[in-house]
């Protein structure tokens, strides 16, 4: 009876196809890459990464640790969430499990959503002529604090104008 194969080396082997397939070089720092963002639970910043390879005594270039995040984002192995214009933020895909988010238009908290409601109603849909490969949903809004706060502000303001 043969072994299943670990996450690590499937993702490995996918990442190893990609490469070949796309005639890149299969350098040592890209699986290091490859192997430390699929030690990071959850969303990742290239600092994290950064540190998580420092920690491992594994140095790399910051145009390395970008080139390569964006060599497996076109692989399907990290998806680059648009959660910032000025910090990519990354999460690795290792199943097809749906992401659904949360995120505060003020101050920017990002909630990951667990909901079988929201979950099922996207099952229903079945696209035609299209795969998927995994889902995302981000919708966007205003947290509770931030509300608070908006109506303490306004209310200030209400009263400011009444004098």
């Amino acid at each position: 009876m043969s072994k299943k194969p670990t996450l690590q080396e499937r993702v490995a082997e996918q990442f190893r196809q990609f490469l070949i397939a796309h005639d890149l070089r299969q350098t040592k720092e890209r699986f290091a890459i490859l192997h430390a963002a699929y030690n990071l639970e959850g969303i990742f910043t290239i600092d994290d990464l950064q540190n998580l390879l420092d920690i491992l005594h594994f140095r790399v270039s910051t145009s390395t640790l970008y080139n390569t995040t964006q060599l497996l984002v076109q692989a399907n192995l990290l998806i680059r969430h648009p959660f910032s214009s000025t910090i990519a933020y990354f999460e690795r895909i290792d199943d097809k499990k749906p992401r659904h988010y949360q995120i505060c238009n003020n101050c920017h908290l990002i909630t990951r959503i667990k909901s079988r409601e929201l979950a099922e109603a996207l099952d229903l849909y079945e696209p035609r002529k299209f795969a998927i490969t995994h889902r995302i949903v981000y919708i966007n809004g205003l947290c509770a604090k931030c509300q608070r706060q908006m109506e303490r502000a306004l209310k200030v303001y209400d009263m400011l104008q009444e004098k």
